[in-house]
């Protein structure tokens, strides 16, 4: 079987991330696309070159040969290069992913910031990532103010501050924490703060049952959302804690063997609810806290108009 010894060179470039991960970057309609070897997406695409040249369908003993071919190559022949999710520096340069089909992202720099199409960093897509417009230089963030539940400006002032400090590659990252009576728009608030910077198709979430689902979510995506908590057990405390600050977790990769996943990184969180979820002095420290106003009735807007005015706002439009 020669099929992976078929694929034009100019069409794909295999690499490793420093987890031994195999990656391949693609060049597809212009623009390179970068997915792991063992993705679906990546098995796709080869069933897809298959077609073309040979005009049947690949088998599957034909795409798993070809996969642990290319998957060999990635690891042992080719260079190590860093994957990123949403946010990279090189540089001096931050590059924030705008997870959009042509794989383009900001470039932002001392002298400004510019859209590029082959930034000099990888990214890779998660399952529900959702793309950011294309950014406009006659916007402002002023704009948000009527969508935000915020009466005081020295608020505003600190949700600006926490968007911009979700933009450091790296961090240690300011905590964000949100509460409020019912009818205050905690959750609306939540969400649309996550959009400006890394939105998702599950924007925010129930708190984690275990360490393990907070390494799997800080995996999948830059900002890291839960919702409507009552209150913080110590170890949820615990790994947020490390989570701001950048620390590392390891967990056993399977229940019936002996090896661990090693995973460090540092990730900016909203938490938000109605009682004081944040009681320990180390979380506390790390934390912007914002107490929204219960809004009446009169001055009430359903959800779905204001997402209608947020997007227009994000978009420029």
């Amino acid at each position: 079987m020669v099929f992976p010894l078929a694929l034009p060179c100019r069409a794909i470039s295999l690499f490793h991330d420093p987890n031994g991960t195999a990656f391949a970057d693609l060049e597809i309609d212009g623009h390179r696309e970068t997915w792991p070897i063992r993705s679906r997406q990546f098995r796709h695409w080869l069933r897809r070159r298959y077609y073309e040249e040979n005009g049947s369908a690949a088998g599957a003993e034909a795409i798993r040969s070809a996969i642990d071919l290319l998957e060999a190559r990635a690891q042992f022949d080719a260079a190590e290069r860093p994957v990123h999710i949403r946010l990279a520096e090189h540089d001096g340069h931050i590059y924030l992913d705008l997870a959009d089909k042509d794989w383009r992202a900001v470039q932002i720099g001392p002298d400004g910031w510019q859209v590029v199409t082959s930034p000099p960093v990888r990214f890779r897509r998660a399952a529900g990532m959702l793309p950011l417009p294309v950014p406009h230089r006659s916007g402002s963030i002023e704009a948000l103010t009527a969508l935000l539940n915020l009466p005081e400006s020295d608020e505003l002032v600190l949700v600006i501050a926490w968007l911009l400090a979700t933009l450091q590659r790296g961090g240690p990252y300011p905590l964000l924490v949100i509460a409020g009576e019912q009818g205050s728009a905690k959750t609306v608030l939540t969400k649309i703060l996550r959009a400006l910077i890394d939105p998702n198709a599950a924007a925010t979430r129930a708190p984690p049952r275990e360490e393990r689902d907070l390494m799997i979510a800080a995996n999948n995506g830059h900002v890291l959302a839960y919702d409507n908590l009552s209150g913080l057990p110590s170890w949820l405390s615990d790994a947020l804690c490390r989570l701001a600050s950048g620390g590392s977790f390891a967990i056993r990769q399977l229940y019936t063997d002996c090896d661990e996943v090693l995973f460090q990184a540092a990730r900016p969180a909203i938490l938000n609810g109605i009682e004081d979820i944040v009681c320990r002095s180390d979380l506390a420290d790390r934390a912007i806290f914002l107490t929204l106003e219960p809004i009446a009735d009169e001055c009430r807007r359903t959800e779905r108009q204001l997402w209608r005015q947020f997007e227009v706002v994000r978009r420029g439009s």
